[in-house]
């Protein structure tokens, strides 16, 4: 399955909006109308998107209050509901992959592979990525702990996470097999044995690149090392 788990750190792009048709009818349906304002409306960042997202649900609440049950907003269990739309909106809507920027430190950067590089310091410990909102400008950490075959990140102050099974190749790759999530969008975005493959490009004293393909697009992303 020739897909990485980049995309996964998009979950950027929806932080504050997590906000039977059957399930998939209704987020399928939802995801579209949503792609399509953004569109429409020329939204760049995802700090734009809360009059799309506002009247997504006012325009819809009928059929979300039909599924799910619920009389008023507040019986609604927004976090999953916007997680749904938001994991679908990351895997189908090309004007978000084309436009939204991804907020990843080190993505703005072109970084060509080291020459005799060496990856085994990278084999087992601790590190970090930052994503920037583009609503506020701060900074989100996700820490990354390499351990043998296993790559767990720990998001929001370790309430959420993510667990991933990791398969080193020659010349500083690695694949991850995802496992498990309990963070709203991630966990929708993948499934159990979906695979990612990354590759490394450079190993410095603080930090080392990593670039990944995904939907024929090139990314790469920064991570830090924790001394």
């Amino acid at each position: 399955m020739n897909k990485n788990h980049f995309y996964l750190t998009l979950t950027v792009l929806f932080i504050g909006f997590s906000y039977s048709l059957n399930a998939q009818e209704i987020i399928d349906k939802l995801s579209k109308k949503l792609c399509k304002c953004i569109e429409k409306q020329e939204v760049k960042n995802a700090n734009e998107m809360g009059p799309c997202f506002e009247d997504l649900l006012i325009n819809n609440f009928d059929d979300i209050k039909e599924h799910y049950n619920a009389k008023t907003m507040a019986d609604l269990d927004m976090e999953s509901i916007g997680g749904k739309i938001g994991a679908k909106m990351i895997k189908e809507c090309p004007y978000v992959l084309d436009n939204f920027p991804t907020g990843i430190v080190g993505n703005d950067q072109k970084v060509t592979k080291q020459l005799d590089l060496n990856c085994e310091d990278l084999k087992n410990g601790d590190f970090y990525y930052l994503t920037q909102r583009p609503d506020i400008g701060i900074m989100d950490t996700t820490f990354v702990t390499i351990s043998k075959n296993m790559f767990l990140e720990r998001m929001k102050n370790g309430r959420t996470y993510s667990l991933l099974d990791i398969k080193w190749k020659d010349n500083c790759e690695f694949d991850l097999t995802f496992r498990e999530s309990n963070d709203p969008i991630k966990k929708e975005v993948s499934q159990p044995g979906d695979v990612y493959e990354y590759e490394i490009l450079t190993n410095g004293i603080e930090s080392f690149f990593l670039k990944v393909n995904w939907m024929e697009k090139n990314y790469q992303f920064e991570l830090f090392k924790i001394k």
